[in-house]
């Protein structure tokens, strides 16, 4: 039996959306032995166990009921739902679960969008995600950043820091996007300065959401923590507060996610479901939609003839190379190693970037990235 019928609890099929160019007319709620490679597959993971919330599951089916009523905007790919995640017994149990079904999933090379649970979800996607063998870069659009103690059961609280500090590990870099200072210690900022990880607080992204245009590039896994988005429900997320990403910022940044072709799984995580007026479900399903035409929008932006165009800024004596690609909006940043035992990289930036760098100060992720390899 596979991971797919063991672990999962298909979609109600009263739900199905009979009208035409809606997704819910669209969408594949069955399987056979494999599903379409290049697809994308919902898999719902109700278990909140672990996160700050009284309630023990969310209520998935909300996000369905509105997402199967927005337009199908001719996607060039499958989208199936595969319905959600049996809960275990403990929410260790349901870890093992979701990871064998992303493993089955990643083997068919398809792409999964988490729904539901908590962030510590997060390390079965890390685990499943092995199977790539590769270094994994992990990025979190969270409010907060939690180093708690590794061994206690898993929880929101320390599933990153047991993503680090696994011998032998995988996670090569992590990065925090929209984290507010009144929930992260300088303590926990130190930590992330001593492994070079990032982190950009609230205000540099709403600023200019673009900034973390790059580090989705870079990435490889991508956890939306619906806490991260400022208050206008108290039944959308687990643990939300005043301040967050509205409502465009975070679907700006969804897309974003959709848009990397490196991201190979998202999760959006830590939504409840138990609203009356029912707008936490339109805007997680909006987020999703977004997601998803953005993957779509990838066959756009390729550079298949690599055509750049090259800027050269002088910095105290060394020639700093920026790299633009020469038809979509999208820079590189060369990092040259001079001991010549690392190849030449180029690190995904943006074009506030280039303009620092014109004014003389050279962007973090440059000495970041010297650190990390050196």
């Amino acid at each position: 039996m596979s991971a797919l019928e063991k672990f999962l609890q298909p979609v109600e099929e009263s739900l199905i959306y009979s009208r035409p160019n809606y997704i819910g007319h669209k969408i594949r709620l069955y399987w056979q032995e494999r599903l379409e490679e290049n697809s994308i597959a919902l898999v719902g993971c109700p278990d909140l166990r672990g996160a700050e919330h009284e309630k023990e599951f969310s209520n998935i089916k909300k996000i369905r009921e509105e997402f199967y009523r927005l337009t199908w905007n001719d996607w060039s790919f499958s989208v199936y739902d595969l319905g959600d995640i049996i809960p275990g017994e403990s929410l260790s149990d349901t870890h093992f679960a979701l990871k064998e079904v992303l493993t089955e999933l990643f083997e068919m090379k398809v792409f999964p969008i988490v729904l539901g649970g908590n962030m510590s979800l997060n390390y079965a996607v890390y685990e499943a995600m092995k199977i790539f063998d590769i270094p994994l870069n992990f990025t979190a659009i969270d409010s907060h950043i939690r180093f708690a103690d590794i061994k206690q059961e898993i929880s929101e609280e320390n599933y990153l820091p047991k993503m680090i500090l696994e011998e032998p590990g995988a996670l090569f870099h992590f990065s925090n996007i929209g984290y507010q200072s009144y929930f992260v210690t300088n303590q926990v900022l130190a930590t992330l300065d001593t492994l070079d990880f990032e982190y950009f607080r609230l205000g540099n992204i709403t600023r200019n959401p673009e900034n973390a245009e790059p580090v989705f590039r870079s990435s490889d896994f991508v956890g939306i923590n619906l806490n991260s988005v400022e208050y206008c429900d108290e039944s959308l997320a687990a643990g939300n507060s005043a301040n967050g990403f509205n409502s465009r910022e975070i679907s700006a940044l969804a897309r974003y996610v959709g848009l990397s072709a490196q991201v190979k799984s998202a999760g959006i995580y830590n939504f409840l479901g138990f609203s009356h007026n029912k707008m936490p479900e339109k805007l997680v399903s909006e987020l999703l939609w977004y997601l998803i035409d953005g993957r779509n929008q990838q066959q756009y932006y390729k550079n298949e003839k690599e055509e750049y165009i090259k800027y050269i800024v002088l910095h105290e004596d060394k020639e700093i190379v920026f790299l633009k690609d020469k038809y979509v909006d999208k820079w590189w940043l060369v990092v040259n190693f001079d001991n010549g035992s690392v190849p030449t990289t180029l690190v995904p930036c943006s074009e506030e970037d280039y303009q620092n760098t014109l004014e003389g100060n050279l962007p973090d992720r440059y000495w970041r990235t010297f650190k990390r390899f050196l």
